[in-house]
């Protein structure tokens, strides 16, 4: 058996498994089945941010070793130099980057609450392993947008 097909039939059976298990567990805790039912990606959190693509890569080989189309190439969400501005409160925009949004909430949220992490910028990536999308996130603390 071909080892690529093998995995996507596990995987898909995997999810499947954990698809039927998620509302179970969700029901029994509101903070679970609102992330599991509701959005899952949170709102932006304050203060808010200019998010500036720095760079697209690509790893081809590690593309043509896990994904199913190994000429998938560098993500087609973002080019190089594209920027975003987002005040408090702001949702994931429709064309963008859900696992993206959620790497950046994150970050904002854990800098926003650490008094040791008050940065203003900050450098992070998506975490698509075989085509990353590398960011700059320039933290505006006067909301002046």
């Amino acid at each position: 058996m071909d080892r690529r097909h093998f995995c996507k039939i596990a995987s898909l059976a995997a999810g499947a498994l954990g698809f039927g298990a998620v509302p179970a567990v969700a029901s029994a805790s509101p903070r679970l089945s609102q992330s599991v039912s509701g959005s899952s990606l949170a709102s932006m959190p304050s203060p808010g941010c200019l998010i500036s693509v720095l760079r697209r890569e690509c790893h081809q080989d590690l593309q043509a070793i896990f994904l199913d189309d190994p000429d998938a190439g560098p993500c087609r969400s973002f080019s190089s130099g594209d920027e975003f501005r987002f005040r408090p409160g702001d949702h994931c925009p429709a064309d963008f980057c859900p696992r993206l949004w959620a790497a950046i909430c994150t970050t904002i949220s854990q800098t926003s609450c650490e008094p040791s992490l008050k940065e203003e910028t900050m450098v992070i990536s998506c975490p698509d392993g075989t085509r990353p999308v590398i960011v700059r996130i320039d933290i505006n603390n006067d909301n002046n947008f």
